[in-house]
């Protein structure tokens, strides 16, 4: 056994001297090959997910992940290999997984349908008809992929959590949501490029290989490296609870499994134990004492999910302890980030402005900040607020967004009499 595990540990150091010799550029990429080779045809997944945490705790900052990122897509070519070569776990006899497999095998069938049309506008002697209908063909396809950001949404908010919670190593996954966000500009931009009258070729043609190459990427990394390590440490009863999520999240490309899972795996999980807190099914004559009014659990509830926005809380430990459900969310939500330290809630490109928000909330520099972008044809007001107790103590941060396009374009008055 120690022999074992010192084999392992010896190939993880020489993978991680290989890696990290690739992203800097010390050897040339031949010389790293021959000088790790034996480590490189024996890579297991469960390596290159330590290499990497090693990696993105050595140097997390935005500026250090465009490095990175090109540096392991190089590496994960060279051991591409010897990943494929081994066994993966069989994702279908567990629903959360089978249904992200099948999701993939789905978009595989999505980007192989584009091929034909970008080979018809590269053809030597294509005309223009032909070009423009193309164009045509691909720019409705890939806009067509944009619902795969549900796959992307049901991996960030749902899969990442449970992943943190059980996997030491988990700091590859700000590198896998940084490469979702790749995903999401690529199609936006070659929607975009297409949509010009004077679309230039040469950056449509970069544009769609890097989108193809990312796509591809991601579900190799998925099925060949992270779920392998992951598929037998999260208990089955999460799993069912991660199913249960992704319902609310929606499904990519095919069609919802059968809620009769969730029944079934419902009623073999056994009687829950009771839980110590107050719960939305207790009865009406239990009251919470707001000060100002007391009401029902169940009246509380509905009254903060009927507020027009989305509402966060964060304790003062950056945990997320809470998050409201109205009708329409603006940003996806699932109940797997619940205790999830704040930063890891967020893509990589916005982690160090949060992180600098909360410490100045904690430090009383500050009691309130806002953004704001445009998402679509909505204008979305994100706003966030210091919280204190009685005695000054900081005791949190909350989180509220809104929809305010509709109140940008209010003039004059409208009164109750």
């Amino acid at each position: 056994m120690s022999e074992f595990i010192n084999n392992t540990e010896l190939r993880i150091k020489q993978l991680y001297a290989f890696v990290h010799g690739i992203i800097h550029q010390r050897e040339k990429g031949a010389e790293l090959i021959r000088q790790y080779k034996n480590a490189i045809e024996q890579v297991q997944p469960s390596d290159v997910v330590v290499v990497v945490d090693t990696l993105m705790k050595e140097d997390p900052k935005e500026d250090a992940l465009k490095q990175l990122k090109k540096g392991i897509n190089r590496s994960l070519n060279m051991l591409y290999k010897g990943l494929v070569s081994r066994e993966i776990p069989d994702y279908s006899t567990k629903d959360f997984f089978g249904v992200l497999q099948q999701e993939n095998n789905e978009l595989n069938n999505r980007l192989i349908a584009i091929r034909p049309f970008i080979k018809a506008f590269n053809e030597k002697n294509a005309d223009k008809q032909k070009i423009t209908n193309s164009l045509t063909e691909i720019k409705k396809r890939v806009e067509a992929l944009q619902e795969f950001n549900l796959h992307y949404i049901k991996e960030e908010n749902i899969l990442f959590p449970y992943v943190e919670k059980h996997l030491k190593e988990y700091r590859c996954l700000p590198l896998m949501w940084s490469y979702h966000d790749d995903i999401r500009n690529l199609i936006k931009d070659t929607v975009e490029i297409i949509e010009n009258k004077n679309t230039d070729l040469k950056r449509l043609n970069h544009l769609l290989g890097d989108l193809f190459f990312n796509m591809y990427a991601i579900r190799f990394r998925e099925e060949y490296i992270l779920f392998p390590v992951i598929f037998n440490q999260i208990p089955e009863k999460e799993i069912h609870d991660m199913l249960e999520q992704a319902f609310d999240v929606g499904f990519a490309f095919i069609t919802p499994p059968s809620k009769k899972i969730l029944e079934k795996n419902t009623a073999s999980s056994g009687t829950k134990k009771k839980e110590t807190f107050l719960s939305i099914d207790d009865p009406d004559d239990k009251l919470l004492d707001f000060d100002t009014g007391r009401l029902t659990i169940k009246q509380a509830v509905m009254m903060l999910n009927h507020l027009p926005v989305d509402v966060t809380f964060v304790d003062e430990n950056d945990e997320v302890r809470y998050f409201s459900t109205p009708g329409d969310r603006i940003f996806p939500r699932s109940k797997a980030i619940i205790g999830r330290q704040v930063e890891n809630c967020h893509p990589p490109s916005s982690v160090h402005i949060v992180k600098e928000l909360t410490d100045s909330f904690r430090r009383g520099e500050k009691q309130k900040e806002s953004f704001w972008i445009q998402m679509g044809d909505k204008f979305i007001l994100i706003q966030y607020f210091a919280l204190h107790d009685r005695g000054g103590n900081f005791r949190g941060t909350l989180e509220v967004s809104q929809d305010v396009s509709d109140i940008r374009k209010l003039e004059g008055e409208k009164r109750l009499m």
